[in-house]
């Protein structure tokens, strides 16, 4: 069985069109922040859920869900604000917010007979931590996280392969690593391969409806914009 396995994707609805026209996939797991960033929140929540058997709740979906803040990394977080205050809660009705903040943060199922664990961020703390080397590594040592096959996670927006068991797919609509190519991974059940998928998408169209989104905060455009070229 094939297991699409994608995260992070902010709104993007270009990425996520394009992704989903790419890709076949038995079932799909999305590991967090549907909203914030990118213009089409509302669109995006409704082909995320309808898109995905298994979804959990990234801090960006759980801040504009609740009002909460997102505590996301400093040098996001005003960026973050400003497009969850101009965008995401203006744009979203009390539906769809209700259906962000009822996601759940973790969970566990089984496919093909292995058993997985998801959360957005970290075991240690599902919606704000950061899975990088050394917390992989500690969480990979746990006595409670071997009987899980797999570990996923998303948030850091970097891909992670870590010990053939902790997935991190990189970010589908905002990556930071260098590359403006929106990120996915792609699980084999039967053979255990995991497959890492950069793509192309039509950027500029997305970019277009974000200035004109946030057209009386030219400067912060500009810094958003660097995201994704």
């Amino acid at each position: 069985m094939k297991i699409l396995i994608f995260s992070d994707i902010h709104s993007n609805l270009e990425a996520l069109n394009t992704l989903l026209s790419l890709e076949k996939f038995d079932k799909a797991v999305f590991l967090g922040d549907i909203v914030d960033y990118g213009p089409n929140p509302a669109e995006t929540i409704d082909l995320v859920l309808g898109e995905a058997d298994f979804i959990v709740q990234g801090n960006h979906d759980y801040a504009a869900g609740t009002g909460e803040d997102c505590n996301c990394a400093p040098e996001m977080h005003d960026l973050s604000v400003l497009t969850r205050n101009e965008i995401t809660t203006k744009l979203l009705g009390k539906n769809d917010l209700s259906r962000l903040s009822q996601l759940k943060r973790q969970l566990e199922f089984e496919v093909d007979g292995k058993k997985f664990f998801t959360v957005h961020a970290s075991p240690n703390n599902p919606l704000f931590g950061y899975m990088f080397s050394t917390e992989a590594e500690m969480t990979w040592k746990k006595q409670e996280m071997k009987k899980y096959d797999f570990i996923m996670v998303g948030h850091t927006h970097f891909p992670m392969f870590y010990r053939g068991k902790i997935i991190n797919p990189g970010s589908s609509g905002q990556p930071r690593d260098g590359n403006w190519k929106p990120m996915y991974a792609v699980l084999d059940t039967e053979s255990g391969d995991l497959i890492f998928r950069r793509f192309a998408y039509d950027k500029d169209k997305m970019l277009s409806k974000l200035e004109s989104q946030l057209n009386r905060f030219p400067d912060e455009f500009k810094r958003l914009r660097a995201l994704y070229v």
